[in-house]
């Protein structure tokens, strides 16, 4: 599913040097936001000219575009498409002198964080159309919001239920295991152990000596106990991903897993048993005598990162791999293709990349794609263009292979295709072939898609059409197998088709005539039963949103979604992403999967880690779902999640989850969208800590608290629970990743302030995090005093959180009145 369009914060200093035919200017623009919809550009002309009156216009990103009429100082902000603007001077603008500024007000919808600000912005002179210049001296202000935040006096009443645990009452690896038994005494080992495996653990024994050998003064192996490594049975489990680890004083180190992919994960567990290794090595480890017996709730454990919206790079890819299969996550959904860009090489395809994965300032989209969540006016730039080559692409799906994750890409259609559109069209007009055409060139239809384009869906009714799915599938298929990793599942999107398509296409009406078609709705099984046929040539089963499992009808005359039986008897997956209360299809993943869909559940309540962590404006992300910070994720009950809203009557009469429906849920995937990913960093903070939450929930077993029936019973477990993750994830799992990733920008918790009698109480959602303080007013740095009590109020007392690193979270502050 998708979520409206956002422009990111601009992230590049670019130089102002305007193209053959533009007015040589230099323009400074501001942004502030006075209120919650309340907006103002400032324009000063720095340059020596004045700026004219008309003859140019000022473009960027932005989610919300000006309320009509809104506009002042004369003039015009104007939808170009999706969430490109541009600001246009009036016949009453005079224009700007040197030296001169000019306020443009307008009112928008509210905003919440600096992700809603303006991003992106360049100027664009008549006289050179073609050409965008960027404004690379722009700010936007930030701001504040005086409702709906949550205030330190709030995360203070939020934290107040955690509380510490002594590390020996931490379950000793994460996520939680199964069965834990604590041995007699200690395993000592002098040197890097020996390690024994068959040749089908040919990957996991060098693993497993990677990360010991920094605990070890050489390389050298040494005589004591060894490190066993083997393939069979674990008693008890069938899970194939199950696994045993014994710690013995005498015997060593031995890892039993039911397959390669059992013993990786004792492994991972093994390296949680590990301490910190020291600076020097001493050529040391004392290990616990402990035995542990584990397996994953669910099979199917995802993590789906956007690389369409804003590209993320290779590297960023493989470290967010690293990161899944440090927690056992077993699935990494790649969004490689949207209106925005398609991001993948294709043999004998180029245009998708020279065309589809290029962004830049256009009129017509023929070279390339427009400017979109900031990207601005110049092409081959970070973040708004970019692709994996096909050689890039074969190495992330073997390093995914190698660590025990699938990769399943998603290639969005038919909705979601501009980027795939934009470039089939060009590869039609620079030689007239239409083998691959996705578009009727007679179409006439007028419609627009949630997110603003009027041209991005494909057309059903064309050969081309499937002669390029074809192609685009044989592709992947290929060079998965080159990965020797070969495809097992491909996400066919098929989200957000919006009214209005089709109808005007000559090519659909004789389709619809041909095939005694009533509606152009149902078009949308035709076109999958075609889907189906090409992904059963590669022996593929097609999966997709949770639209392609459902029949749009009426009910007492009103719009309304079934479960649509036919793909369910033949094995179709389902996303299920939407279970927002008072939405209507609070159910829709329950009735999917009662109904025979295999459903992995996603939902945006929990599990959309684009939403911001909660509603104060130094966070970033989207909002149109609600908020996800840590709790949404670790307290999701997969087959009762209406527990998660509480006792609400929007959930009377809905469909609950039947013993045939739960067999049909496979797992549990966390999605990460990246309209806001624009810049270093920032994929970091969206995904951990979220990402320990997702862990939890999808490999261990089902808490005690949400198997409790008792309400009070049930918030006392969950308290209880809460303190224990919390303590894990901060006190152990983020400094070891400080340790083991170094850079990795993730969220640092914000410190909760509570005043009584003239001293101030800190609290941290996080413990294990140095905190520190001033009382000037002045933001804290690793120089300031550490927190270790109350302190003073005198003046403003401003608080911060710093990781291991030195590296410093959100400020909280409060002032003496």
């Amino acid at each position: 599913m998708r979520h409206p369009l956002l422009a990111a914060l601009p992230t590049l200093a670019l130089a102002l040097t305007p193209g053959a035919g533009a007015a040589q200017t230099a323009l400074q623009l501001r942004w502030e936001l006075s209120s919650d919809s309340n907006a103002v550009f400032t324009l000063t002309n720095r340059d020596t000219k004045p700026l004219p009156p008309s003859g140019w216009a000022i473009y960027f990103s932005a989610l919300h575009s000006a309320d009509s009429g809104s506009v002042g100082a004369g003039f015009a902000i104007q939808d170009v498409m999706a969430d490109l603007h541009r600001i246009v001077p009036g016949a009453s603008f005079t224009g700007l002198a040197s030296g001169a500024s000019i306020a443009i007000p307008y009112v928008t919808q509210p905003l919440h964080n600096r992700s809603f600000a303006p991003a992106g912005p360049y100027i664009v002179f008549d006289a050179a159309k073609d050409v965008g210049v960027p404004l690379s001296d722009y700010v936007a202000a930030s701001f504040e919001r005086a409702q709906d935040v949550v205030t330190p006096e709030a995360q203070f009443a939020l934290d107040s239920v955690i509380h510490d645990v002594p590390a020996g009452e931490l379950p000793p690896v994460f996520p939680t295991p199964l069965q834990v038994t604590k041995g007699t005494g200690e395993l000592r080992l002098n040197a890097l152990p020996q390690v024994t495996a068959g040749p089908e653990l040919a990957n996991e024994a060098p693993f497993a000596t990677e990360y010991l050998r920094p605990y070890f003064r050489t390389g050298g192996k040494g005589s004591g106990p060894p490190l066993r490594l083997e393939v069979g049975a674990v008693e008890g489990q069938s899970s194939p991903e199950a696994y045993e680890l014994v710690i013995d004083p005498a015997a060593g180190v031995r890892v039993v897993g039911v397959s390669a992919a059992g013993v990786f994960y004792g492994l991972q567990s093994l390296r949680d048993l590990l301490p910190s290794p020291a600076p020097s090595p001493r050529g040391g480890l004392v290990l616990p005598a402990i035995r542990v017996v584990d397996a994953p709730r669910f099979g199917y454990r995802g993590f789906m990162l956007d690389v369409a919206r804003n590209f993320q790079a290779k590297p960023a890819v493989l470290r967010t791999l690293d990161l899944l299969a440090r927690y056992k996550l077993n699935v990494f959904h790649m969004h490689a293709t949207d209106d925005e860009g398609w991001r993948v090489e294709i043999a004998g395809l180029p245009e998708l990349t020279a065309v589809g994965a290029r962004r830049g300032h256009t009129l017509d989209s023929k070279q390339f794609l427009q400017p979109a969540f900031g990207s601005g006016p110049q092409v081959d730039r970070p973040w708004g263009s970019g692709f994996f080559s096909h050689t890039d692409y074969v190495e992330i799906v073997r390093y995914a292979t190698a660590r025990h994750i699938e990769v399943i890409p998603e290639i969005e259609m038919p909705g979601h295709a501009r980027a795939a559109i934009k470039a089939m069209e060009a590869r039609f007009r620079a030689a007239g072939d239409r083998q691959y055409l996705l578009t009727d060139p007679e179409d006439r239809s007028v419609y627009r898609s949630v997110q603003g384009y009027p041209d991005n869906v494909m057309n059903p009714a064309l050969e081309s059409t499937y002669g390029f799915i074809e192609r685009v599938v044989g592709d992947l298929a290929a060079m998965h197998r080159e990965a020797g990793a070969p495809l097992r599942h491909i996400h066919m999107g098929g989200d957000e088709v919006p009214a209005g398509v089709w109808v005007g296409s000559p090519a659909v009406q004789t389709y619809m005539q041909t095939h005694g078609l009533k509606s152009v709705d149902d078009l949308w099984f035709a076109f999958y039963g075609r889907i189906e046929q090409i992904l059963k040539a590669q022996g593929l089963v097609p999966s997709g949103w949770e639209e392609i499992a459902v029949r749009k009808t009426r009910r007492d005359g009103r719009p309304a979604t079934i479960v649509n039986p036919g793909f369910a008897e033949r094995g179709w997956r389902a996303y299920v992403w939407n279970n927002v209360p008072r939405w209507g299809a609070e159910d829709l993943a329950y009735r999917l999967a009662n109904g025979g869909y295999d459903v992995v559940l996603s939902p945006v309540t929990n599990y959309y880690f684009d939403l911001a962590w909660n509603p104060n404006p130094d966070e970033m992300g989207l909002d149109w779902g609600g908020f996800i910070d840590l709790r949404k994720p670790f307290q999701f009950i997969p087959f009762d999640y209406y527990r998660n809203a509480g006792a609400d009557s929007v959930f009377v009469g809905k469909d609950r989850l039947t013993d045939y429906g739960r067999a049909h849920i496979v797992g549990i995937q966390g999605n990460l969208w990246s309209e806001t990913l624009g810049g270093d960093g920032r994929l970091d903070y969206m995904m951990v800590p979220k990402l320990f939450g997702l862990a939890e929930r999808a490999w261990a077993p089902q808490p005690d608290w949400a198997r409790e029936r008792d309400p009070v019973r049930s918030a006392s477990l969950y308290r209880e629970a809460w303190s224990r993750f919390v303590n894990v994830v901060g006190r152990r799992e983020l400094p070891r990743l400080d340790r083991e990733v170094p850079g990795l920008g993730y969220r640092i918790p914000t410190p909760g302030l509570k005043v009584e009698n003239g001293m101030v109480r800190c609290s941290l959602e996080l413990p294990g995090f140095t905190v520190r303080y001033t009382t000037d007013g002045s933001e804290p740095t690793v120089r300031s005093p550490e927190v270790r009590g109350p302190i003073p109020l005198r003046g403003t007392v401003r608080v911060a959180a710093f990781n291991t690193t030195g590296r410093k979270g959100h400020t909280a502050h409060g002032s003496a009145p």
